[in-house]
């Protein structure tokens, strides 16, 4: 039991982390910002699921946000 609550912050933190890097840069965002509401508004404001879509999409994204995501391919 001890032994739990021990790795319980470790594992909150480890979370946190993961959220924090699923929302993107400030660059990122604010390059895709607009795809993002264009294209995925259904999604929003799941950040993950936005990424998603807004990869599933990559061929209608505007030039700033397709570099974003290693250009077009």
């Amino acid at each position: 039991m001890r032994k739990s609550l021990l790795l319980l912050p470790a594992l909150v933190s480890l979370l946190a982390f993961d959220t924090a890097l699923a929302q993107g840069t400030r660059q990122q965002r604010a390059a895709c910002e607009r795809d993002s509401h264009r294209l995925c508004a259904n999604a929003e404001p799941d950040a993950i699921a936005v990424e998603k879509c807004l990869r599933a999409h990559k061929a209608s994204l505007s030039k700033a946000c397709q570099q974003q995501f290693g250009g077009r391919r």
